[in-house]
């Protein structure tokens, strides 16, 4: 990869070294090139001997350590985390993995794909944080979906992300950190993150709401007069091809061909009919160089391994029942020497020996307490059923115990079971006598229900979306108590951004007669609209028509034909946002993007 001292998109445009200090936000479309923008720039980083790390939310960088064919070896970047991991990850490592990678200087790509997208935050807001307060030397980080660390509406548990971000892209370049942000939608990007770009790189957009959040950072950083042709040619931009703007650092506006990436193209999208390439060769890295806490790590998810688990239970139980057999009847007690002074070698091989055994015997309690669990749901499901008919009963504890997972299989979403077919009448559809055990694990309320419902129907669920999905407003109290009393009874688990229904939680929606699910798409839109009071569905109908596009509070009294100051205009939308069937500020009203999309596909 050369050993150059400039930064070069292609082999007219350069730029120093000192790029690596200093903050990108690279934009476009899906498609457009944008992550293959970012990758060239890792290639140049890297290939001149700087430290470049790559937060990958979506797997999909990992090919740095292959050539462009994948016949030859790429950049020696180590892989943290993801299914081509060199080195597992934890989300709770995010500042140890920081610390690590800042004493041995080793470029990096930490895939967070495989996290949830809390575990996702807690990892990087910790990693973040480590950065900012402790790094001194020249190191660039490239945010890969950049809005999901710096969203422009972050949830209450993003907040802390947004503050790392914010100290990170504002103040980190006295610290020597430089970045790079790269998203499809600028728009939701935080502005007070976008707006400390040095250069903007923005290859095509249409979406009107991006384009603003473009003139946003042109206001306060460059003349209004260069922009219009900007604006007028991005729409029509060819793929590769971007508006290079450095106002201050560079001084420089132009359009730049961006040349292909040299390395493995991981993120390319699979084509219909087409061959599946897999690299075989990577770049040789030396993991021994990360230190102990990168091999305790790896020791960490070798010794937590299911299948090694599994192997030294089988081991053991074994050991076990061999010695039952050999044993007599009534066992003597064993008088066991041991040494006054042990050597500091059979000292170490006891602890380790029964640090061995206290994991196995953790494992064993933990399936046991699964099992537990288990059975106490086919208990409460036969229970109920024995209201119905035998069949009925054999019919439910005939099957293995079900996993979650086995019970998302089993209870596909959209195939409630009100909508399958009709609940049968009499008897079938008797409940438990008030009190009983299966009473109380597993009727619904009518907020419990349409909650289970919505979970049945899409998965998993942030509290927001299951608002949206069920006609609550998800921060009211009797929302709240429903989700509350749901999860007291073991019928949902999670919290916050992922709320997923247990197995448990399928049996009480069957026991309450199926589900139907909410209707999506535009049909979800019209559901909406005609259940809504007439002030907020003629507000939110407005919001719809103007999508993606926003409204002021004045505009949107005039388009409803309500007195934008009066009392019920305010309360009408307060209940919306509360909802968030919209979202916004007094100049700049949307509608919610779910609804909004459903409008426009």
């Amino acid at each position: 990869m050369g050993t150059a001292r400039t930064i070069a998109l292609n082999d007219t445009f350069t730029m120093p070294i000192d790029a690596v200090t200093q903050t990108f936000a690279i934009v476009g479309k899906r498609g457009r090139g944008k992550s293959s923008t970012a990758k060239v720039l890792v290639e140049e980083m890297v290939g001149a001997g700087q430290q470049v790390i790559v937060l990958d939310t979506v797997g999909a960088w990992w090919g740095l350590r292959s050539s462009l064919d994948g016949a030859s070896p790429g950049l020696p970047v180590v892989v943290f985390g993801g299914r081509h991991g060199d080195v597992p990850l934890e989300d709770t490592a995010g500042a140890v993995i920081a610390r690590t990678l800042m004493k041995h200087r080793v470029p990096a790509v930490i895939d967070l794909s495989e996290f949830r997208k809390a575990g996702q935050r807690r990892f990087a807001t910790a990693f973040i944080e480590e950065l900012y307060h402790s790094n001194r030397e020249p190191l660039h980080v490239v945010f890969d979906e950049a809005d999901e660390f710096a969203p422009q509406t972050p949830l209450p548990d993003s907040r802390a992300l947004l503050g790392a971000m914010e100290d990170f892209v504002r103040r980190g370049r006295l610290r020597g950190l430089g970045a790079t942000l790269v998203s499809q939608r600028p728009a939701v990007i935080h502005k007070d993150v976008l707006s400390q770009a040095e250069v903007l790189i923005t290859m095509g957009l249409t979406s009107p709401r991006d384009v603003s959040a473009i003139n946003e950072w042109i206001k306060l950083h460059a003349d209004d007069e260069e922009a219009k042709e900007v604006r007028r040619s991005l729409a029509s931009l060819p793929v590769g091809t971007a508006w290079v703007w450095s106002p201050e650092w560079l001084e420089t506006l132009q359009k730049v061909a961006i040349r292909r990436i040299r390395t493995f193209d991981s993120s390319a999208t699979p084509k219909v009919g087409a061959d599946v390439v897999t690299p075989t060769a990577r770049a040789e890295i030396d993991l021994g160089a990360l230190g102990e806490e990168i091999a305790a790590t790896i020791q960490r998810k070798a010794d937590d391994d299911p299948k090694a688990l599994r192997t030294r239970i089988a081991t053991l139980e074994k050991q076990l029942s061999e010695s039952a057999k050999s044993s007599p009847a009534e066992p003597k007690a064993r008088i066991v020497e041991v040494p006054a002074r042990m050597s500091e070698q059979d000292r170490d091989d006891l602890a380790t020996r029964l640090t061995e055994l206290e994991g196995v015997v953790q494992t064993i309690q933990s399936i046991s307490e699964g099992m537990f669990r288990t059975l106490e749901s086919v208990r409460a499901a036969a229970t109920t059923a024995g209201a119905t008919s035998a069949p009925s009963v054999r019919a439910k504890i005939a099957p293995a115990p079900r996993t979650t997972e086995g019970a998302r299989r089993a209870h596909t979403p959209g195939r409630g079971t009100a909508s399958a077919a009709p609940a049968a009448p009499g008897p079938q559809r008797e409940r438990p006598a008030s009190g009983s055990q299966a009473s109380d694990s597993l009727t619904l309320s009518k907020a419990q229900r349409a909650i289970a419902s919505a979970l049945a129907t899409h998965g998993t669920l942030s509290q927001r979306q299951l608002g949206l999905h069920t006609g609550y407003a998800h921060k009211s109290g009797s929302f709240s108590n429903a989700l509350s009393g749901l999860r007291t009874r073991g019928l949902i688990e999670g919290s916050g951004a992922a709320i997923t229904l247990t197995p448990v939680g399928f049996d009480a929606l069957d026991a309450a007669g199926g589900y139907e699910p909410l209707p999506t798409g535009p049909a979800l839109v019209e559901w909406w609209l005609s259940r809504l009071p007439k002030a907020q569905a003629a507000m939110l109908s407005a919001l719809l028509d103007a999508y993606p596009d926003p409204l002021s509070v004045e505009q949107l009294g005039a388009a409803t034909g309500y007195a934008a100051g009066s009392g019920s205009f305010s309360n009408a939308r307060s209940k919306l946002n509360v909802a968030e069937l919209i979202h916004g500020s007094r100049d700049a009203l949307y509608a919610a993007d779910e609804l909004g999309q459903a409008v426009l596909s």
